[in-house]
């Protein structure tokens, strides 16, 4: 069971190598406050003095400690390197291969020396972290060393001190693979325990979380009731138990008291002052059980965390394709440009596999833009904006001069469909303009790895970007133009004998129908309509007669402007103004969408290919520019290495993991 420590040991030492990653390895990350004794807890599992001490913050650095219960292989690797047989214990760091530090003072310098290099002489933190392994004949356990929280600056320590350590604690305890081992001093009121605040932050149920109790001995003998009530779990709610120990005073350290020494006075203190719970309490004990949370929790967590690693490569090898150097620069390019048109033009038609389903994009967008979001827009305007009883009749009289305005004043009602059909301008121009901007903003939406390679390469990526403009503006123009025509053509030719214009007037002017039929029009069918009221096809006569009687009026064959009233006049100008601008909404509504797809589009879609062929492709080949223009972005070998080296440590990995998969 061993050995599953010892693969996630091989694991921290792969990925230390590579920085910053995202595989959660399972592991023990020790927070406390400064002065807490987490030190000291760490040396007496280790059974050697060998951290950091001093005033301030100690502990600038991640210090990834090994431990790990040697072999005979391992012995005899290090006795070849060494040729001193009398070494029981010794280190080696993962960033100086090959030396052995069997002197521990050594390894407390090697640790400082490190850390100044790490993150400077100033008392700043970094998230790099040392590895560090001890090779000895206790146990195999693996833990995360991290600086001790701090809430105040002091020296020349930053001013965001307290923020920066926060944040890299998080980075550890945040990790659902982490077990958090949070130091509690006993002369403290827990509640204001900053560890466990951190603990009960990130894991407020408790269940991988440990609590380890420090200096024991510093509590006054009154308060031992409330220390047992502590030990015993009754104020800390953590699933993995709490653990009472007591370490070496400073006292100690400078009478250079012995690890043995030391545990020896804690199975005294244990004894003496807690008797009844002595035996669950102490540093072997708290090894002992550290161990065995590790290896249940790397049981517990090695499916995930191989599937993690899994995912992982497949995921860098596909990265690592779109890094890759081209073996044929005139078929790696031919391709390219053939890649990006078919998952542009895919994106717009729907045909991509990897469909969203977070937003609507591509062609689907494009729709949304022009038939709802626009439609809605005109279909808001009001037929009468800006258009006033009062004008109206302004408009009537003006347009009449000297002479008394007729019935249905011609000149006037051009006047004021000219206006009211202005506001379809605007939006109709704006629908062209948002569906440019949607067809380039595509482009971004296309397969991610073929983009990820166009943007390796910063002169392809702006020619074939600007081929897409070019075909967008050449004919963004025409197409605004076309458009602009088509509404004023509507503004200046009125046809108000259009038979479907007339049957919607009919429909939706009851009003003036009324007014007019009461006052000026006859029914020259007699009462025939009382007698048949039910009847379709009288109605559909009705209709007709309707139809005919204002197509008379809006002609100007009828002599009955002597008697109408200008009020009235005001009515059937509005109604009319109205039901015509509606009746040509309708139209334009249904034009400028087919216009937009007919025009940009589809030819988009048709075109798009073939000009890149001829104005990328070929003046490539003609100039013999390949060379030229795969030249690769900065940066990107510096990714493609990255990449590399991280899949090889994936791969390494799981090779590890492979070993141990009858755990």
């Amino acid at each position: 069971m061993d050995s599953l420590i010892q693969t996630i040991n091989k694991l921290q030492d792969v990925f230390a190598v590579i920085g910053d990653h995202k595989i959660d390895l399972p592991q023990i990350v020790v927070v406390g406050s400064q002065s807490s004794g987490k030190s000291s807890v760490l040396e007496s599992l280790v059974g050697r003095s060998f951290l950091p001490r001093g005033t301030g913050i100690v502990t600038r650095a991640p210090l990834i400690l090994q431990m790990i219960r040697y072999s005979k292989e391992e012995r005899d690797a290090m006795l070849k390197i060494t040729k001193n047989d009398n070494i029981k214990s010794w280190a080696s760091f993962l960033h100086r291969p090959g030396i052995i530090y069997d002197n521990f003072d050594e390894v407390r310098y090697e640790i400082e020396y490190q850390t100044d290099l790490l993150a400077g002489a100033n008392k700043g933190i970094t998230h790099e972290p040392i590895v560090l392994k001890v090779f000895t004949l206790l146990y195999d356990l693996t833990f995360v060393d991290l600086p001790g929280i701090t809430k105040v600056p002091v020296g020349d320590q930053p001013e965001d001190i307290d923020e920066q350590i926060q944040e890299l604690i998080l980075k550890y305890v945040q990790q659902p693979n982490s077990i958090i081992l949070a130091v509690v001093t006993a002369n403290t009121d827990p509640s204001t325990s900053e560890s466990l605040k951190i603990a009960k932050k990130i894991d407020p149920k408790g269940k991988r979380t440990i609590a380890v109790v420090t200096k024991l001995d510093l509590i006054d003998k009154g308060t031992i009731q409330d220390t047992t009530d502590l030990l015993c779990g009754h104020k800390i709610p953590v699933k993995l138990g709490i653990i009472g120990v007591v370490n070496r005073s400073q006292k100690d350290i400078n009478d250079n008291k012995s690890m043995n020494e030391t545990l020896k006075s804690e199975r005294e203190f244990l004894r003496s002052n807690y008797p009844d719970i002595c035996k669950k309490h102490g540093n072997k004990v708290l090894a002992k059980t550290l161990q065995d949370i590790l290896i249940k929790h790397i049981k517990k967590t090695y499916p995930i965390l191989y599937k993690n690693l899994k995912d992982t490569k497949t995921r860098l090898e596909n990265e690592l394709k779109t890094l890759r150097t081209p073996d044929s620069n005139v078929a790696f390019v031919l391709d390219l440009l053939k890649n990006v048109c078919k998952s542009y033009c895919d994106t717009i038609i729907g045909n991509r596999r990897d469909v969203s389903d977070k937003i609507v994009m591509g062609g689907a967008k494009i729709t949304d833009i022009i038939n709802t979001n626009y439609l809605e827009e005109i279909n808001n305007i009001d037929p009468l904006h800006n258009l006033t009883d009062e004008q109206i009749g302004i408009i009537l009289l003006n347009t009449a001069g000297i002479n008394s305005s007729s019935f249905v004043n011609e000149k006037a009602l051009e006047i004021m469909i000219f206006r009211q059909l202005k506001n379809l301008l605007d939006p109709s121009i704006t629908c062209v303009n948002n569906a440019r901007t949607e067809m380039l903003k595509i482009f971004d939406c296309i397969d991610e790895n073929i983009l990820e390679t166009l943007k390796r390469f910063p002169r392809i990526n702006s020619d074939v970007r600007n081929v897409l403009h070019k075909m967008l503006d050449d004919n963004l123009n025409n197409i605004k133009e076309f458009i602009k025509s088509y509404i004023e053509t509507y503004q200046t030719c009125l046809n108000t004998t259009n038979e479907n214009f007339l049957s919607q007037l009919v429909k939706s002017s009851t009003k003036m129908q009324e007014s007019f039929n009461t006052a000026y029009m006859s029914n020259p069918r007699g009462d025939s309509r009382k007698k048949n009221v039910g009847s379709d096809e009288d109605e559909k006569k009705e209709e007709n007669l309707k139809i005919q009687h204002f197509k008379l009026m809006l002609s100007g064959l009828n002599d009955l402007d002597d008697t109408i009233e200008t009020s009235l006049q005001v009515k059937i100008h509005r109604q009319l103004t109205r039901c015509y601008f509606e009746f040509i909404r309708e139209i334009i509504g249904d034009f400028v969408p087919k216009r937009i797809f007919h025009k940009m589009v589809k030819l988009i879609l048709e075109d798009f290919e073939h000009n890149l062929d001829e104005l990328v492709f070929t003046p490539y080949v003609i100039n013999r520019s390949f060379d030229e223009v795969l030249v690769e972005e900065d940066g990107v070998i510096e990714d493609r290495n990255r990449v590399q080296k991280m899949l090889d440590a994936v791969n390494k990995a799981l090779t590890n993991m492979d070993d141990i998969q009858s755990y």
